[in-house]
């Protein structure tokens, strides 16, 4: 499997996993910071994994 596919999925693995935790445990608990921690990295992740296939310029506006 291509390294980028690996790092979205895995990141959204951890995300979503992440989302469980922040809505189960109570508002401001050390699980719930963990939670909030994970799917920062989890978003990270798939960001990366995304910009990574990206070719520069991709997002230029007007230039041909």
């Amino acid at each position: 499997m291509e390294r980028f596919v690996q790092s979205i999925v895995a990141g959204g693995v951890v995300l979503v996993g992440a989302c469980w935790l922040v809505v189960l445990a109570d508002g401001g608990s050390a699980p719930w910071l963990v939670g909030v921690a994970l799917a920062l990295l989890g978003t990270g992740a798939v960001l990366a994994g995304i910009l990574s296939e990206l070719e520069p310029g991709a997002f230029a506006v007007g230039e041909e």
